[in-house]
């Protein structure tokens, strides 16, 4: 509103359009390069987290650029910036530290004891498959390698 009491209405109205168009194209240019970097990354198996957040600041950058407004418009538009995402991730990253507990739980290798899980089916008599109630002998259905 303030803003058009100095420039009218009409020309507000057209610089929230334009903005968005811009923003649209641009927020596409942007998730394009990330897309990328992120499918040669799962490519060669290396997968960063940076590439993620860049992604999710890309999205969210463009529905601030389709939200009209002129505040709106800018911090979209400085998202879809490199150098203004590294800032903006670094306020987030510290945030988060700051209020939030952050716990890395280690996860190792997984043993395998040659011991695999399952269940005996039984034919009936219609010939359906039926789980098995009854226990068979343990020597009845080993099977070793």
């Amino acid at each position: 509103m303030v803003m058009s009491s100095y420039t009218g209405w009409p020309f507000s109205i057209a610089m929230v359009i334009l903005s968005g168009i811009i923003g649209a194209y641009l927020a596409k240019l942007s998730y394009k390069s990330v897309w990328n970097k992120m499918r040669e990354r799962m490519a060669s198996n290396q997968m960063s987290a940076d590439l993620l957040t860049d992604g999710a600041m890309i999205f969210f950058a463009a529905g601030l650029l389709l939200t009209p407004g002129f505040i709106t418009d800018a911090v979209g538009l400085t998202l879809l910036i490199p150098p203004c995402r590294k800032w903006y991730k670094q306020i987030v990253t510290n945030y988060i530290k700051r209020n939030f507990k952050v716990q890395v739980v280690p996860m190792g290798p997984v043993q395998d004891d040659g011991v695999v899980d399952g269940e005996v089916l039984r034919p009936n008599e219609s010939g359906a498959e039926q789980s098995g109630t009854n226990q068979p002998n343990q020597d009845e259905y080993r099977i070793e390698s």
